[in-house]
């Protein structure tokens, strides 16, 4: 087992490590509290994007944890950011109204030519004409973005199909690769690093997702810790020959290694 005394740094994934659909995982919110004591920086690192970062935050405080929104990094963080620093984009978004409501200064006007198209979870409702309207605008020269390729989403009456069947699907037909802007890209976690200005070295990943927490986080030089929640104790087809720095049964247990 993993000795992580000498990290400064936890990254901490939402859902199947803090929470599994809408139930904490136990103990999960009392372990967060035991790291801040130890004067562990923590921030919340997570491919959530079907609602706004200030949803976000307003979900953990109903289960009794407290971050800042500076604390919080989610893909559409890191969209508003790339976004931010290019000249007069024109984003396509196939997102849920309050991630088109956030990213409003960046969106393309009705009918015009589109610089990037973003697909973002699903689920809101997304129809054909989203769909077949990203793709002709791929097709015509946009760039495609993904926030998160992730096949299953989990919530508390089972498995759900997530964004990455929508981004493999646009990808199949426009014939062009689209651009991951969340775990496990090396951009998310070196964003989350710079929040806290710790190196790579003296910080640790912990997540249910091997592919895109552990080896993700290992691949930019970070620790990466796996909990047996969520995605946790089932196979990770994606995951290749990705080994843990540590397995755990659940956050509740991730104190424990900081001796």
């Amino acid at each position: 087992m993993a000795d992580l005394a000498d990290v400064e740094l936890v990254l901490v994934d939402l859902d199947g490590t803090v929470y599994v659909g809408t139930r904490p995982v136990p103990g999960a919110v009392e372990a967060v509290e035991r790291l801040r004591g130890l004067g562990v920086a923590v921030r919340v690192v997570t491919n959530t994007d079907s609602v706004t970062p200030q949803a976000l935050l307003r979900r953990l405080a109903g289960m009794g944890i407290q971050v800042a929104l500076d604390e919080v990094l989610t893909p559409v963080v890191l969209a508003q950011q790339l976004f931010g620093g290019l000249v007069s984009p024109r984003v396509l978004a196939v997102a849920s109204p309050g991630i088109r409501e956030l990213l409003g200064r960046f969106l393309v006007a009705a009918g015009g030519p589109a610089t990037h198209v973003l697909v973002c979870d699903p689920s809101y409702g997304a129809t054909y004409e989203d769909l077949d309207s990203a793709f002709r605008a791929v097709r015509a020269g946009a760039e495609l973005i993904a926030t998160q390729v992730a096949r299953i989403a989990r919530r508390d009456d089972g498995e759900h199909f997530d964004t990455g069947g929508f981004v493999r699907l646009l990808e199949y037909a426009s014939g062009e690769r689209a651009r991951v802007l969340g775990k496990p890209s090396p951009d998310f976690f070196r964003l989350a690093l710079d929040t806290a200005a710790v190196a790579p070295e003296r910080a640790v990943m912990v997540g249910d997702d091997l592919a895109a927490d552990v080896a993700g986080a290992q691949a930019v030089g970070m620790r990466g810790v796996l909990v047996r929640t969520g995605k946790g104790a089932e196979p990770h087809p994606d995951a290749g020959a990705t080994e843990p720095d540590a397995t755990i049964d659940s956050l509740a247990a991730l104190p424990r290694l900081f001796h």
